[in-house]
């Protein structure tokens, strides 16, 4: 189960949130009680000023995990392996994906940290590019398939490799609607920051962080591919929309999300209704 979902789960147990705000993030994080204190007339936020997020179709059989949206459909061919504790026996071997008359094969087989489960993929709006997020013993990773190549990027290592530490996990992400990059949450069950992450480039941009996020449970462009807006936990239980700019590289508090609010915003990702 992805974060997102555990905390919606969680919070509908723990009750709602209150209040909204639109400060700006300065040199000093804002507090939850600060955003409460200067948000009593901020505006409501309407899902229609969101790109839309086309959910792959996902269903399983014996040994195969298989996504499906329209002519691309990713197969994952799972073993059972011995010796193992339960929850690491099925492992995923090898992952074949096919768009038209194009096929390209990941061999899993061989990873250090095998993979479990593929917890959701996403096409970006080019159609050149799927992001594979896959469930591991200890967190997710991310992987970036290039459709017409063949080429792989995962993301976790590519973090790493530029200094990043404690990458456990990437959790919630989304891909632009007006280029080949791809927003996305990384830390660990304690952390989470975000990045835009420039498929052609090959380059990181580093968002600033408004506060000590937990988690981060939802991440969703704006139509104009300018504004990117995600939901984070911070405090413990406690969710908020956050507005990020890519001209002006700053972060501003939106609002609070109660749990009835957060149930409606789910439905704007990418994981499948039943």
């Amino acid at each position: 189960m992805n974060n997102a979902a555990i905390w919606f789960s969680t919070v509908l147990l723990l009750g709602g949130l209150t209040t909204t705000s639109s400060s700006i993030v300065g040199a000093k994080p804002a507090t939850p009680e600060q955003i409460s204190q200067r948000s009593v007339n901020a505006p409501s936020v309407t899902p229609s000023i969101y790109s839309s997020v086309k959910p792959f179709k996902k269903s399983n059989s014996t040994n195969k995990i298989i996504w499906k949206g329209g002519n691309i459909t990713l197969t994952a061919t799972t073993v059972k392996l011995e010796g193992k504790p339960t929850f690491e026996q099925i492992v995923i071997q090898s992952i074949v994906v096919t768009k038209g008359n194009q096929k390209h094969t990941i061999e899993t087989s061989d990873l250090e940290d095998s993979w479990l489960d593929i917890t959701s993929v996403v096409a970006s709006n080019s159609k050149t590019w799927l992001a594979v997020n896959a469930k591991r013993s200890s967190g997710n990773t991310l992987m970036l398939l290039n459709l017409q190549t063949g080429d792989k990027t995962e993301l976790n290592e590519r973090l790493k490799k530029a200094g990043k530490k404690n990458i456990e996990t990437i959790a919630a992400y989304n891909w632009a609607p007006n280029e080949d990059q791809i927003a996305f949450s990384y830390g660990d069950p304690s952390k989470s920051s975000l990045a835009i992450y420039n498929v052609k480039k090959e380059s990181f941009i580093y968002l600033p962080r408004a506060t000590n996020y937990i988690s981060t449970n939802l991440i969703l462009w704006q139509k104009n591919g300018k504004i990117l807006d995600y939901i984070s936990e911070y405090p413990s239980d406690q969710m908020i929309l956050y507005r990020y700019s890519i001209e002006s590289n700053k972060v501003k508090p939106v609002k609070k999300i109660s749990r009835n609010e957060f149930a409606e915003w789910f439905k704007l990702d990418k994981y499948p209704t039943p």
